[in-house]
């Protein structure tokens, strides 16, 4: 190995931060892994400020990136060629190499994919679509997310038995969803908190269509809820209503969500009252968000855990808005000038504004150039530039901010080996 260029990128983190940031880009070179949230090791995390990468391999990529997905610990992109790359953890298959599952801190090409038109991604698992409208899936399989119930999990991407003529597809964290030519949506995975439409509380292997659905023109997921933008502008969702995500009064439990019992779940979908002219629609872990057509902005569902709105509220701070994401407990909005905002929780860096503090109020991101997209996954975020570059942030533990660190940053750093 040659040791300088990462004693390099070491000095000038020690420069800019501290001796730990020194020990974390050296340590992050021999892979044992530094910063970030972890489900595997219980360190504390050390979070630094973005610094120019000096681990490079893997090819490279021609191709500029049409658009970006994020999984609990991964990232995806989606090349104008067709092609999807991925990045990060690979305990469960979720960058589809079919080699040891293991991690990556740079993108690397998934093969058999070819001729895609969207991509998705959920907890572990991630989702293609193709464009003669066939979903292909592959990662965790825990709760049959992949489609299919002879796997436990997907090494590499496999067809999953979805419906013909699919437009659309979208990803909760064990649940996915898929818009069809003809304005119906499609579920299958995790039900445990009635996200498959149907009230059914086992998971299901194979797509099922979500009932009394029609003219549907987008699709959303959290956790445990599913949504539905109608062509005449309105919002239906269903699932998990605990926090007020659905648009009703939640159940003020001093246990939410996945482990509240006393708050049944909506078993088919509902109209979201106060919601109408929108245009596009994105959902956290807990909370919803839907943009209509003037650019206004508004939210629902858990802003914190504690406190819920169980009406749509207007997101203040921000107008104009062109495009919006949701992480986990964070939320994104590009404005038509190319700035991104982003507010809700900070502690691993991704409000990308350079600091750790939570926010009440859109703050903006420190961009390097005019985003046209974004993305948010667990607990870090992807924008994509005009120039078709990615940008991350946040959580790095196991590589999937594309850097070729396994550090968590607090602004965006350039995706490597990628346009």
């Amino acid at each position: 190995m040659d040791w300088r260029p990462i004693l390099h990128g070491a000095m000038l983190a020690a420069t800019r931060r501290s001796l730990a940031a020194f020990l974390c880009v050296v340590i992050g070179a021999l892979d044992a892994g530094c910063g970030g949230s972890s489900r595997r090791a219980g360190s504390v995390p050390e979070l630094r400020q973005a610094l120019a990468p000096a681990v490079r391999t893997g090819p490279r990529s021609t191709a500029p990136v049409t658009s970006i997905a994020s999984g609990g610990f991964a990232g995806y992109a989606l090349l104008t060629n067709g092609h999807v790359w991925a990045w990060g953890d690979d305990l469960e298959g979720q960058t589809g190499e079919g080699g040891a599952w293991n991690l990556t801190t740079t993108p690397i090409e998934i093969p058999g994919l070819s001729s895609i038109i969207a991509i998705a991604a959920g907890a572990n698992t991630a989702y293609a679509l193709q464009s003669g409208g066939e979903v292909l899936a592959w990662g965790d399989n825990s709760q049959d997310e992949l489609g299919n119930a002879a796997y436990s999990r997907g090494q590499i991407p496999q067809r999953i038995r979805a419906p013909g003529g699919v437009v659309a597809i979208a990803a909760g964290g064990w649940s996915a969803y898929a818009l069809t030519r003809d304005g119906t949506v499609w579920a299958w995975g995790d039900d445990g908190l009635g996200q498959l439409g149907t009230a059914g509380p086992l998971p299901r292997a194979v797509p099922g269509r979500v009932p009394h659905l029609s003219g549907v023109i987008g699709i959303a997921a959290g956790e445990g809820d599913g949504y539905a933008l109608r062509r005449d502008g309105t919002v239906w969702a269903w699932g998990d209503k605990s926090l007020g995500q659905l648009g009703t009064q939640g159940c003020r439990s001093p246990s939410p969500g996945r482990d509240n019992r006393r708050c049944p779940p909506a078993g088919a979908p509902m109209q979201i009252q106060g919601l109408g002219g929108v245009t596009a629609i994105a959902a956290g872990a807990d909370t919803a968000y839907a943009l209509r057509r003037d650019g206004s902005f508004g939210a629902l569902g858990s802003h914190t855990r504690s406190e819920f709105a169980d009406q749509p509220a207007r997101v203040r701070g921000v107008a104009h808005v062109v495009a919006i994401a949701a992480g986990s407990e964070t939320a994104y909005a590009v404005l038509r000038d190319g700035s991104l905002w982003a507010w809700g929780r900070g502690v691993d860096g991704e409000l990308g504004d350079g600091g750790t503090a939570n926010r009440a109020v859109p703050t903006r991101v420190l961009t390097r150039a005019p985003v046209i997209q974004v993305n948010g996954g667990g607990a870090m975020a992807y924008a994509l530039d005009r120039r078709g570059r990615i940008w991350a942030w946040g959580s790095g533990s196991y590589g999937q901010l594309g850097n070729g660190y396994r550090v968590s940053l607090d602004e965006p750093t350039r995706v490597l080996t990628l346009p």
